[in-house]
């Protein structure tokens, strides 16, 4: 009860202050950004205006998860929570589709004005998120630089498929292998390999058990690879002996580290690039 009571009191302080706002009226680029999701932060932190966000997630000044850790560590943390969003007294909170829909309802009674980020599936996915936050934030031009920065990018990463196909696979924690529908398979297409995991109808990630991975036969696999150096059930599967005697025998392996995919953000490049250099030492291997 104290928490709902505390929460209404400052949704009323909200509503009160609503009106005076003129970010909300389209006269001005907001000034007390939060951001309450890492996808949503690591956006929010390339193209605010110095100054503007006044909070981001907890999980963005972890340089494990977060590309943008040393910029995150510099601001105060949040938990998005209704509470402390509002209590910001925000004049544009920044959060992703799967944001808690009691915090999303609790803002929008607030009528603070609410931009989500999604999950990308492909690069024209990223450029949306790209385009939405900026626009959010009053600076579209600023968008529109840092997709042109990552079409560059992926322009250089840009492989394309061999006369006889490098099948690959991307695996991660808990035996997830990624599939078509997902941001790692467009970036194994965009690198010229051939992926042996064939998704079912929507795409996505699909469980593969170490021995059907093996069965698969991949001449590549690169590992999706989340806290490395801390002991996890969900890791265990990463360095099984099977799989590390296949790879040591039979295939060519990379890391990708999870903080540079998980979102649907520009970052992705960094992937691109490490898979175009894993492409380019299978051609160098075939002409020698």
């Amino acid at each position: 009860m104290k928490r709902l009571a505390s929460l209404l009191i400052l949704l009323s302080a909200a509503l009160a202050a609503a009106p005076a706002t003129g970010a909300r009226a389209g006269e001005a680029a907001p000034r007390r950004v939060v951001s309450i999701n890492l996808c949503s932060d690591m956006l929010a932190l390339e193209l605010a205006d110095p100054g503007t966000v006044k909070s981001v997630f907890r999980v963005t000044a972890d340089p494990e998860d977060s590309p943008v850790a040393d910029l995150a560590r510099r601001l105060p943390l949040n938990n998005a929570t209704a509470e402390e969003i509002l209590s910001l007294n925000p004049d544009l909170v920044l959060a992703h589709r799967y944001t808690s829909p009691f915090t999303l309802a609790m803002l929008k009674r607030a009528q603070v004005p609410v931009v989500q980020v999604k999950d990308a599936a492909d690069f024209e996915d990223i450029r949306d998120n790209v385009r939405a936050v900026a626009a959010a934030l009053g600076h579209p031009e600023r968008g529109e630089a840092w997709i042109a920065r990552f079409d560059a990018s992926l322009a250089r990463s840009a492989r394309m498929a061999p006369r006889h196909p490098v099948r690959a696979v991307i695996y991660q924690d808990l035996g997830g292998a990624a599939a078509s529908g997902t941001i790692l398979g467009a970036l194994l297409d965009h690198a010229g390999f051939e992926n042996v995991v064939k998704a079912s109808s929507g795409g996505g990630f699909i469980n593969l058990s170490i021995e059907e991975l093996i069965g698969m036969r991949p001449d590549f696999v690169a590992v999706g690879v989340y806290r490395a150096h801390e002991p996890s059930l969900a890791h265990e599967l990463l360095v099984h002996p099977a799989l590390r005697d296949y790879t040591a025998r039979f295939a060519r392996t990379v890391e990708l580290p999870a903080k540079l995919w998980t979102c649907g953000t520009p970052f992705v490049t960094e992937i691109a690039d490490r898979l175009a250099a894993a492409r380019d030492e299978f051609a160098a291997a075939r002409v020698n």
